[in-house]
């Protein structure tokens, strides 16, 4: 598999580390599973080690933002590597998702 991710609490929200890259739907089992069984709906999504990704990962974060948002929850991008920067400026992605440089910039969006 080409993607990893780790799972780290914080204060009241998750905060999901996904390192490597994103080629296939398979690479997101791990993922979607998560999301299956998620009750926290405050999703932080640490991209720093995230060197590559295709539609299946921009699909896979918009489908997390949905269902955070029905929810009563929000997703918020943390750390976003030039690659996949230039990916979400393209994709317009940058518009949809709060993205945020650090921790403390994603507490505020969670406190308000």
């Amino acid at each position: 598999m080409s993607l990893s991710i780790k799972i780290k609490f914080q204060d009241d929200f998750k905060i999901i580390e996904m390192e490597g890259r994103i080629l296939s739907e398979a690479d997101l089992e791990p993922a979607h599973k998560m999301l299956n069984e998620n009750k926290n709906w405050k999703l932080v999504f640490d991209l720093s080690k995230l060197q590559h990704t295709n539609s299946s990962g921009i699909a896979f974060l918009v489908k997390s933002l949905t269902r955070s948002r029905i929810n009563g929850g929000e997703v918020v991008i943390l750390k976003v590597g030039e690659g996949i920067k230039k990916l979400f400026e393209i994709t317009k992605m940058d518009e949809v998702f709060p993205i945020v440089d650090s921790l403390n910039e994603v507490k505020s969006i969670f406190k308000s």
